[in-house]
């Protein structure tokens, strides 16, 4: 018998219904912050994206994206710090760029 490993698809879905619960948790305790409530599962699928590349043949894809989600989670919920969301995307634009441009120069 052979056991089928979960690729990514399948722990992704696990981390989005687990950061989805969180949402749900934080909106019951009457928490309902919108930015948060969106920042959490790009935040929660973008830190298990990078944590996945690690693994993944095709990595520098993974890391990459994994950066783009998490990123943009974070950005949202810096929105609460700086009350700017325009500076936030900006600073996440010009982060993953350099990023991108970094891994995609590093050689196997």
């Amino acid at each position: 018998m052979s056991r089928r490993r979960t690729g990514y698809g399948g722990y992704a879905l696990a981390v989005l219904l687990i950061s989805i619960g969180v949402d749900g948790i934080l909106v019951s305790t009457g928490y309902v912050e919108p930015l948060i409530l969106v920042s959490i599962p790009l935040l929660f699928l973008g830190l298990y994206t990078i944590v996945f590349s690690k693994m993944a043949g095709d990595w520098r894809y993974y890391l990459v994206w994994g950066l783009v989600l998490s990123i943009m989670g974070a950005s949202l919920m810096l929105t609460l710090v700086t009350g700017n969301p325009v500076l936030n995307f900006s600073i996440a634009l010009i982060i993953m760029v350099i990023t991108w441009l970094i891994i995609s120069r590093k050689k196997d």
